[in-house]
């Protein structure tokens, strides 16, 4: 294992020497351990993992372990599903219908509310209709994820919250935060999707007390929240990508500078005839 550990790890900065001195092994005894022929399970370990991304290349990477390993065994590899499911994820690999990091799903029996909704995304009054979503990125040290509720009249951002939790506090703090710099004197409509953190019992009670009434979107339709998920998707083409991977207090910050200082004051959006989301209200 700590042979393994120089390996991996071993670059002009950290010598072979240097790390076998603080992990406290001999440097032949690294160069015969590195010099010696792979054992048959590592062999076979390469072999079937070949086959496993070959294959799931070959169908554009929607079958995930469980259907590769059917696979697997049905071209004569002896292998559990454990054995492919950690060999796919030392390969990296994941299937594009797996459901995001952070995603969970509703338990039995948790509380959802129709699509009152219902796409209608062209909203006359500010405050009307607010809808929310939450994403997540990825950081060198981990995931970060934001929850946003943007009021449907201007497309603008009111409210935000970023954290390490994918959990129902972090879409309270985007509420709350929303709640006080709108004020609204008529609470309107609330649209999200189904997830766990919008179904929360904690969510849910604290929208009915401020007087909103509850629309959610229909289980996997994507489309009811399209106005919500296309915000996401700018952003992070925009913005976050050209970054590169940032510590999560980094990211965060551009996250602030992108919501609040770019987004809402200063870039145009085509559904508000050309104006950002500040200048449209204060024209309304």
């Amino acid at each position: 294992m700590r042979f393994a550990f120089i390996q991996r790890y071993r670059s002009p900065r950290w010598p072979v020497a240097l790390m076998c001195e603080v992990l406290d092994v001999s440097r032949s005894g690294f160069y015969r351990w590195l010099g010696r022929a792979p054992s048959p399970r590592v062999r076979a370990n390469v072999t079937l993992t070949e086959f496993l991304l070959e294959t799931a290349s070959r169908q554009r990477q929607t079958p995930g372990y469980r259907k590769l390993w059917r696979l697997a065994v049905d071209a004569g590899f002896r292998c559990s599903q454990n054995r492919v499911q950690r060999l796919l994820q030392r390969a990296g690999y994941r299937s594009i219908r797996s459901r995001r990091p952070g995603y969970r799903k509703p338990r039995p029996g948790m509380p959802t509310r129709p699509n009152l909704l219902d796409r209608q995304f062209r909203v006359d009054r500010p405050d009307r209709v607010w809808v929310s979503d939450i994403t997540q990125f990825r950081c060198r040290d981990g995931w970060l994820y934001l929850a946003m509720v943007m009021d449907l009249h201007s497309r603008r951002i009111v409210g935000w919250a970023q954290g390490r939790q994918n959990d129902s506090q972090l879409v309270l703090d985007a509420l709350k935060q929303a709640w006080r710099a709108r004020r609204p004197k008529a609470p309107g409509l609330f649209h999200s999707d189904q997830g766990a953190q919008y179904c929360s019992a904690s969510v849910m009670s604290w929208l009915t007390r401020k007087g909103f009434t509850l629309s959610m979107s229909r289980r996997g339709n994507c489309w009811d929240n399209a106005c919500a998920e296309s915000f996401f998707a700018q952003m992070k083409t925009e913005w976050i990508r050209p970054l590169g991977a940032l510590p999560r207090h980094e990211l965060q910050t551009e996250v602030d500078e992108y919501i609040g200082h770019f987004y809402n004051t200063i870039r145009i959006h085509g559904t508000l005839g050309g104006v950002p989301p500040s200048q449209f209200e204060d024209a309304a």
